[in-house]
């Protein structure tokens, strides 16, 4: 696995000039993990947000995989803020708002029509999140929620 340098050479086109911004005091970043076989996956710190995956076809053409963004720009603004996002704190909406645990019944933000979405507003899916490369085989990517 080899992390983004200051090139813009990748398989999926994307640049990193179009994911360097500013975001809450926080500095957001693109990434370009690549394996052993050429296959290659573009992520941002914001969100954790998968913009490529790119793989070869049976002819050995790369494509790209997934819908993604083209810039930190559109991940922000997208009208689908989770596509390609990590979401949580849960998957899916929780009817109503609400959910009862061992008799306690706790009240979620609504963010989807009656429902709570994918962790509300302030999911997984808008925070900056903290990666680093350890070597040419390690990229972590942390949230701390306290």
């Amino acid at each position: 696995m080899i992390n983004t340098s200051t090139s813009d050479e990748n398989l999926c086109g994307l640049k990193r000039a179009d994911f360097q911004t500013t975001v809450n005091g926080k500095q957001t970043d693109l990434f370009i993990l690549k394996n052993e076989n050429g296959a290659e996956i573009a992520v941002t710190n914001y969100g954790g947000a998968v913009l490529a995956i790119m793989v070869p076809d049976k002819n050995g053409k790369y494509a790209n995989v997934i819908q993604g963004h083209d810039s930190i720009t559109h991940v922000i603004n997208s009208h689908e803020p989770f596509l390609s996002t990590l979401i949580g704190r849960y998957g899916n909406r929780i009817a109503g708002g609400k959910f009862i645990l061992e008799g306690k019944e706790y009240s979620l933000t609504i963010n989807n029509g009656p429902n709570s979405l994918h962790g509300g507003p302030t999911g997984f899916h808008t925070p900056h999140l903290g990666c680093r490369t350890g070597n040419s085989t390690k990229f972590e990517i942390a949230l701390f929620i306290c």
